[in-house]
């Protein structure tokens, strides 16, 4: 029987596990499993170009079994790794067309592997692929106004990008409908109809910074570290809090905060900011870590951070912190190493509840 193309990789890749036969029963979206025991497990397959959090949410939420014996099979290009902890949460298998990750779950029946193609072709590289300049889109799209229609000059603008990068990234997004298209011709519009898939589209894509740089600053605590950054304005030149210490900041859930992260203008010697705050360049022991990339892309956004009084990122002298945007730092802290990645969740989550609001 001729598969259709999205069964036959799903088909393709079982076949690579043994003693697991597979059988397409009818169409393309109902899948058998079965053991050399003889048992049979039966998959309705949904298929997606892409599914954030939120989506894989809703669906098992909204996810009605067309007859009691058949069981959820999600076909999808790559899962971000906390899309997957949720549906091993409640059970729901899947399979990934990119990674080959695989994780099939049934009564008497348990797969949890990763799979290779016997015969893989590299993918060139996408001229669309969220980073530098592209990331830019990203950002823009991620901090418009959500209840106003997306234009494509409003984003070329914001970004400060030509129009036919933003007009192909547009495609892309819409194709992965993470993005939805309105009208025609000069009216068209998009909306953003998956926040929170572009967020971990553009998290898995952007670069990284082209140099880090650790930095001891003597003071008597994290917080009184974080009011003297202040300071830097004194460079007159770009810089924000940024990482997993700009979430924080924006989503304070730690007891205690996060060591520093600073993204300052590549120009800037770091020996130049070690200076000013009375500090020193080191190779161990840093508590304040300095970004720098060239180009100053991820400085675009930036804006003064104005918290409470009293409260930490209060400026006692030198005006206020500048911070990246709530999108960027999310994307700089969710793959990042210790509670990073439980910062950046409380991050997304309080966007998502504001966008919701």
């Amino acid at each position: 029987m001729a598969f259709s193309e999205p069964a036959e990789w799903i088909v393709r890749y079982f076949k690579q596990l043994v003693p697991v036969a597979t059988t397409i029963l009818t169409g393309a979206e109902d899948l058998a499993i079965s053991m050399d025991n003889g048992l049979e497990h039966r998959f309705a397959i949904k298929r997606y170009s892409s599914l954030s959090q939120e989506r894989a949410r809703d669906l098992i939420v909204n996810w009605q079994a067309p007859s009691p014996r058949t069981q959820l099979l999600v076909g999808v290009t790559e899962l971000a790794p906390r899309t997957r902890d949720l549906l091993r949460e409640h059970r729901v298998s899947w399979i990934e067309q990119d990674t080959g990750v695989c994780h099939i779950v049934a009564p008497g029946l348990f797969i949890d592997t990763q799979l290779q193609e016997r015969t893989s072709v590299p993918k060139a590289g996408s001229p669309t692929r969220l980073r530098d300049r592209t990331g830019l889109i990203a950002e823009a799209l991620l901090t418009s106004p959500h209840l106003q229609p997306i234009r494509l000059a409003s984003i070329t603008k914001s970004a400060g990008v030509s129009s036919a990068l933003v007009s192909r990234v547009f495609r892309r997004l819409t194709k992965s409908q993470v993005l939805e298209a309105h009208g025609n011709g000069p009216n068209r519009s998009w909306s953003l109809i998956d926040f929170g898939g572009l967020l971990e589209l553009w998290s898995k894509e952007e670069r990284e910074p082209d140099s880090v740089s650790g930095l001891y600053v003597w003071s008597r605590s994290a917080n009184a570290l974080y009011e003297k950054l202040s300071e830097l304005n004194e460079l007159g030149s770009q810089w924000a809090m940024a990482g997993t210490s700009a979430a924080y900041l924006y989503a304070p859930i730690l007891t205690a905060a996060p060591n520093p992260i600073v993204r300052l203008d590549a120009a800037v010697p770091v020996q130049e900011v070690a200076k000013l705050l009375g500090g020193e360049v080191v190779k161990s022991g840093a508590n304040l870590q300095i970004w720098q990339s060239k180009g100053n892309l991820a400085l675009q956004k930036v804006h003064a951070w104005i918290p409470e009084k009293d409260t930490i990122g209060y400026p006692r002298t030198g005006g206020p912190l500048q911070i990246v945007s709530r999108p960027r730092s999310y994307i700089e802290s969710i793959n990042a190493a210790g509670r990073a990645p439980e910062v950046a969740q409380a991050l997304r989550e309080k966007m998502m509840r504001e966008r919701n609001a």
